[in-house]
C-alpha cells in the first residue's frame, strides 16, 4: 500500500487531463456525472472514454442520481467508485456493490465555511454520521464545503476552504480513510496536510488553467509540495 498523503484530482471533463494526472503522480481521477450545478459535469455516455481509458482509479461523483440509473452507470463505466455529493450514499452502499462487487462508496460530508462560528459546528455530529456511513458500507468520506454560489446551493466543488481545524477534529477520529476538499492548491496544500493530516486531498479548481481544463504547471507544483509536506 502507498504510504503518505493520497491525492485525488477531480473535475477531469477529457482524456488528455486524465493521462496528465496519473503522469504526474495523482492517485484518483473524479469525474463529475449528471450534476446539474457544476460546470464540469459530464453526461454518462462522454464519461465513457474517461474512464475506459483512465491509468489511475477513476470516481464517478454524483448528486441525487436516480437508482436506475445509478445501476446504468456502475455497469457502463465500471468506475474505481462512486463518490456521493448527496446523502444517499449509505443507503445504496449495498445495492450497488451487489451489481459490481469490490466498488468502493464514498461520501461527502460538509464543513462550514472559513469564519463561521464554533457554536455551529460539532465535530461529534459529523464522527456519528461517519460511524453510520461505515455500518452501511461506505468505504470513505470526502470532507467539502457547501456554499451558496449564484444563489444555489452547491455541495462541494466551490473552491471554498472550510474550517480545517473542524476538519482535524473529524479526521483524527474518523473511523475511516477520510479525504479533504475544498479550496486547495498548490499555495496551501503544505499547510493544510500539516494541519488537517487527511488520508488523502481531493482538489480540482486548484490545479486549473480554466473550468474543465487542468494546468500541468500547477499539477507539478502541486506534487512538489506534497512531496516536501511528507519530507517534514
Amino acid at each position: 500500500m502507498k504510504a503518505g498523503c493520497r491525492v485525488k484530482i477531480c473535475g477531469i471533463t477529457n482524456d488528455d487531463d486524465a493521462g496528465m494526472a496519473a503522469r504526474e503522480g495523482a492517485d484518483y481521477a473524479g469525474v463529475v456525472i449528471e450534476v446539474s450545478y457544476s460546470p464540469r459535469s459530464q453526461t454518462l455516455e462522454s464519461a465513457v472514454p474517461i474512464f475506459k481509458s483512465s491509468l489511475i482509479p477513476a470516481v464517478a461523483l454524483v448528486y441525487e442520481m436516480p437508482e436506475g440509473r445509478l445501476a446504468e452507470l456502475v455497469t457502463r463505466l465500471s468506475p474505481y467508485a462512486v463518490q456521493f455529493l448527496s446523502p444517499d450514499g449509505a443507503a445504496q452502499a449495498d445495492c450497488l456493490k451487489q451489481i459490481m462487487p469490490g466498488l468502493q462508496i464514498w461520501q461527502s460530508l460538509f464543513l462550514p465555511a472559513s469564519g463561521v462560528s464554533e457554536s455551529e459546528f460539532d465535530p461529534g455530529v459529523m464522527l456519528g454520521q461517519i460511524e453510520k456511513c461505515k455500518k452501511a458500507g461506505v468505504d470513505a468520506v470526502v470532507l467539502d464545503t457547501a456554499a451558496v454560489q449564484n444563489g444555489v446551493m452547491r455541495m462541494g466543488g466551490t473552491g471554498q476552504i472550510g474550517r480545517w481545524d473542524y476538519a482535524a477534529m473529524v479526521v483524527a477520529g474518523s473511523p475511516l480513510p477520510t479525504f479533504l476538499a475544498g479550496g486547495i492548491q498548490p499555495e496551501n496544500v503544505r499547510v493544510a496536510i500539516k494541519t488537517v493530516k487527511p488520508y488523502g486531498i481531493d482538489l480540482c479548481s486548484g490545479v486549473e488553467l480554466f473550468a474543465g481544463k487542468k494546468s500541468l504547471a500547477k499539477l507539478r507544483a502541486l506534487m512538489d509540495e506534497i512531496k516536501m509536506a511528507e519530507a517534514l
